[in-house]
């Protein structure tokens, strides 16, 4: 099922057009990302957001291929969605997408996109997806960028306890609040609670609670890099080794 969401309405205003040539081109972001739901089916999706951050357009759909197919999937799909010549910064954390764009594919244009192997030529991997990359890159210029993210803090794993232990420990660090040292009274606070990703803002003055929750950005760009540009391919399945019976029915 293709699911998309359209606003075209002034996507192509002169704030957002840059100087190319002698024509005047619209600048565009385009955020590529794929998630894998088996070894071979996934789900692609594309966002293209003008330059200030307004959403233009947004598509997805379930697909047959591995992670790779899907998300050059996903930037075939946005390149072609945008109407007329246009600069276009893409983004995604797949690395095979962004690599082969800036180092594989001029060789693989020169080749028209055919390698030889043991004596015969056939066609690169998944060479229909790149022969329309290579048309799209012809009416647009494009820039490739590789976003990754990694959880730099020491992940903290609680501690087992029972009620008991735990009403002790709040004893002993309450007693510690408040410790003497050379003269000098040092006071020690508790830490703070997480706070839950759904929480929402509490009272503030001049605001209702109720009507004015923690906003959460409007554009996909954020909204991705802030749920870690790396969620996508946690939440891929686990590898595990192919049987010879599946490696011949995928031949």
């Amino acid at each position: 099922m293709l699911s998309s969401s359209t606003d075209l309405a002034g996507a192509n205003s002169d704030d957002d057009a840059l100087p190319f040539g002698d024509r005047m081109i619209s600048e565009y972001l385009l955020v590529c990302e794929a998630r894998a739901t088996s070894l071979t089916d996934g789900v692609w999706n594309f966002s293209l957001e003008s330059a200030d951050g307004t959403p233009v357009f947004t598509a997805g759909d379930s697909e047959h291929g591995d992670l790779n197919r899907l998300t050059l999937l996903a930037a075939v799909r946005g390149l072609e969605a945008i109407e007329g010549p246009s600069s276009v910064t893409l983004l995604s954390n797949n690395r095979y997408l962004i690599r082969s764009l800036a180092d594989s594919l001029p060789r693989w244009r020169e080749n028209n996109f055919v390698w030889e192997h043991f004596g015969r030529r056939i066609d690169v991997q998944h060479a229909d997806l790149w022969r329309r990359v290579d048309r799209a890159l012809g009416i647009h210029r494009v820039e490739a960028c590789l976003v990754s993210s990694r959880l730099v803090s020491p992940v903290q794993r609680p501690k087992m306890m029972d009620a008991g232990s735990g009403r002790e420990a709040k004893r002993s660090f309450e007693s510690k609040r408040c410790e003497s040292k050379n003269g000098v009274t040092v006071r020690i606070d508790a830490p703070h609670e997480a706070v839950p990703a759904n929480h929402t803002a509490g009272p503030v003055a001049g605001h209702d609670s109720d009507r004015d929750p923690i906003k959460r950005p409007s554009d996909r760009l954020r909204r991705w890099l802030l749920s870690g540009a790396t969620s996508a391919a946690a939440a891929a399945p686990a590898r595990r080794q192919l049987t010879t019976a599946e490696l011949l029915e995928m031949s």
